[in-house]
């Protein structure tokens, strides 16, 4: 399979235009498993085009993704969960079918469809239990693919959970301990059986790389003392 650079461009182009806070939600994503392959020394080709698209499909409805949400009203507000659900977790199916479209590699493609695995949507299944008083079903609330088959598949879940989380922290002022919050969504990851096809040497490396890729992307700077020179 030959991709088609005209589509890939205009594809971007319209990527960055209608859904920004994604686009760059997949740079950040992009960097991180970049850095990541290079420590492990996994060809990073494949993986990195699969991280710079893998949210190519949220173009299809932006503004129903928090990252692209400008005015403060979530639109999900006034959803029933299960229509919240199929939204949001249609975005993997969306992006493998826009990757087909462009000729995307299969390998690529295969990361992206396993990139959220069979995790749990845990905000949407939350607010599930509460409306209907704890009447619903914890695996209607999955995505429906299978947990990571590669290292890649793996190394693309890790970094997209650890940079979203870490976000949102940040932009709210919440982000005390870079460390700790990764660490915790890891071990969460390993605990719901996500990152089987991990060694226990390539998890630790993956989250010695986070945790110091992300202190960086989001260090605290130097408050200076008013009527200092500089």
């Amino acid at each position: 399979m030959s991709i088609n650079e005209e589509m890939l461009k205009s594809t971007m182009e319209r990527f960055k235009e209608h859904a920004p806070g994604t686009y760059k939600h997949c740079q950040n994503v992009a960097f991180l498993c970049d850095s990541i392959a290079k420590e492990l020394g996994v060809n990073s080709e494949d993986l990195v085009m699969a991280a710079t698209l893998h949210d190519i499909g949220k173009c299809f409805n932006p503004t129903y993704f928090i990252e692209n949400i400008a005015d403060g009203e979530n639109p999900h507000d006034k959803l029933d969960p299960p229509i919240s659900f199929q939204i949001i977790s249609r975005h993997v199916s969306d992006s493998v079918l826009r990757l087909v479209q462009i000729g995307a590699p299969e390998k690529v493609i295969r990361i992206v469809s396993e990139h959220h695995g069979d995790t749990l949507v845990k905000v949407i299944f939350a607010k599930a239990k509460e409306k209907y008083n704890g009447g619903t079903v914890e695996e209607h609330y999955r995505y429906k693919s299978v947990t990571p088959t590669s290292v890649e598949s793996a190394i693309l879940m890790c970094a997209d959970v650890v940079e979203s989380a870490t976000r949102a922290l940040h932009n709210s002022g919440k982000l005390d301990d870079a460390k700790m919050v990764i660490s915790r969504l890891l071990d969460g990851l390993i605990d719901d059986t996500q990152l089987d096809i991990l060694k226990l040497g390539e998890l630790r490396l993956i989250k010695s790389v986070l945790i110091a890729e992300i202190k960086n992307m989001y260090h605290k700077r130097i408050d200076y003392d008013e009527g200092t020179d500089e």
